[in-house]
C-alpha cells in the first residue's frame, strides 16, 4: 500500500462542498501548520500559507479544497429531500447514489431514488433524469420528521464514497480533484522543511473553484505572487467511448504540464522549468492541451499580471464518485513541483 493512501482517505472522507469547505480547511491548516512559517484561514475561507525564503521571488502554489456536491434545496410533505448540484456533476451520474447530508445535529445518510424499470417504460429508461426531478430518502415520512432529524435548506450534501485499491497502482474514489491536488500540495510543504530555498513560497488552498473560481480571485490578490503553479487534476482520456484527440493525456504517464486549456495559455517561464526540471530529473511528464479550467485562469489575471502554469494529475471519470488516479502520477507530480521550487533563483 503506498504511503499516500492514509492522507488521501483522509481528505476524501473530509466533507467540503464548493462553498462549505470550513472541515477540509481545518483538516488541512493541521497537516501545514508545522512546516510552514504562518497560515491563516482567511474572510472567503481560503487556507493561505507562506514559508520564508531569500526573497529572490514571491511564487505561489495553489490548490482548491472544494468538492462538487449538492444542497438542499426544499423538503416535500412526505420528507424527501429536493436539492441542486453545486459545481459540475452530470446528470447521469447522479441515480441511485448514496449521500451524506451535513445538517446542524450531525450527519444524515441518505439515497438518490431511482424509479424501478418495473414501473417505467422503455423511453423513460434510455432518458436522463434532470436534477431537479430526483430526491433524496433519508427514511423519513414526512417534512417534520426530517426537519426534526435536523435537515434545513441550504444544508451541503456529499456523494458517499470511500476509497477503493485497483489493479497495480490504481486506486479509485470521490472529490479526487482536487483533493489529490491538496495531498499533492501538503507532502510538497512537508518534503521542503528546513531546505534552504531562494524564493519566497506561497501556499493557497482555495475555496468555491467549482463555482467560478471564486477564491483564487482572492487569494491571489491577497498574497501578491510573481509566479504560480495551480495545482489540479485534469481529464485523461484513455478509456472507451471518448473520441479520439479530444485529449492527449494519459494515466500512468506523468503529470500533466497544462500549457493551454479553454480560459488559459500558461506562460512561457514556469512551463519552461517545469518541463526543464522534468527532463533533468528524469520525471516522466505530458505537455497537453486540456479540457475545462482551473484556478490558473483566476491567479494569472490578479493585479499586474502572474507567470503561470498549471501542473496536473491525470484522473479519469472526473466530477463522478468513481475517479481513477494513478499513485505513479501523483508521486512524480509531487516529485516535479518539489524540484521545481528548489531551482528558481
Amino acid at each position: 500500500m503506498s504511503e499516500l493512501i492514509p492522507l488521501i482517505k483522509e481528505l476524501i472522507s473530509t466533507p467540503g462542498v464548493s462553498g462549505f469547505e470550513t472541515e477540509i480547511a481545518q483538516l488541512i491548516v493541521s497537516k501545514i501548520e508545522n512546516y510552514v512559517d504562518e497560515v491563516k484561514v482567511d474572510r472567503l475561507g481560503n487556507v493561505l500559507a507562506q514559508v520564508q525564503g531569500k526573497g529572490a521571488a514571491r511564487v505561489l502554489v495553489d490548490a482548491h479544497m472544494d468538492e462538487v456536491g449538492l444542497i438542499v434545496k426544499a423538503i416535500d410533505d412526505k420528507g424527501f429531500i429536493r436539492f441542486e448540484v453545486l459545481g459540475g456533476i452530470d446528470n447521469r451520474v447522479l441515480p441511485a447514489q448514496r449521500v451524506i447530508i451535513h445538517t446542524r445535529k450531525g450527519k444524515i445518510k441518505g439515497s438518490i431514488g431511482v424509479i424501478p424499470p418495473h414501473f417505467t417504460t422503455g423511453k423513460e429508461r434510455d432518458r436522463v433524469i434532470p436534477a431537479e426531478n430526483l430526491f433524496i430518502d433519508i427514511g423519513a415520512s414526512s417534512r417534520e420528521e426530517a426537519m426534526e432529524a435536523g435537515v434545513r435548506v441550504v444544508d451541503p450534501i456529499t456523494l458517499h464514497r470511500g476509497l477503493d485499491e485497483l489493479l497495480g497502482s490504481r486506486i479509485c474514489g470521490k472529490a479526487f480533484d482536487d483533493r489529490i491536488g491538496c495531498l499533492v500540495v501538503i507532502e510538497c510543504i512537508k518534503r521542503l522543511k528546513d531546505q534552504e530555498i531562494a524564493a519566497d513560497l506561497l501556499y493557497s488552498f482555495t475555496v468555491e473553484e467549482e463555482r467560478g473560481l471564486r477564491g483564487a480571485t482572492v487569494s491571489a490578490y491577497s498574497l501578491k505572487p510573481e509566479m504560480a503553479f495551480p495545482i489540479d487534476t485534469t481529464g485523461a482520456a484513455d478509456f472507451p467511448g471518448v473520441k479520439p484527440y479530444t485529449t492527449t493525456i494519459e494515466l500512468g504517464k506523468g503529470p500533466v504540464i497544462r500549457a493551454v486549456d479553454v480560459r488559459f495559455v500558461s506562460d512561457r517561464q514556469p512551463r519552461e522549468l517545469l518541463i526543464e526540471t522534468a527532463e533533468k530529473m528524469n520525471i516522466p511528464y505530458q505537455l497537453a492541451v486540456a479540457m475545462g479550467s482551473t484556478d490558473g485562469a483566476a491567479v494569472q489575471l490578479s493585479r499586474e499580471g502572474v507567470a503561470t502554469c498549471p501542473l496536473c494529475v491525470p484522473l479519469r471519470y472526473t466530477h463522478s464518485p468513481v475517479e481513477v488516479v494513478d499513485l505513479r502520477d501523483v508521486e512524480n507530480t509531487i516529485k516535479l513541483l518539489t524540484e521545481t521550487l528548489k531551482t528558481i533563483t
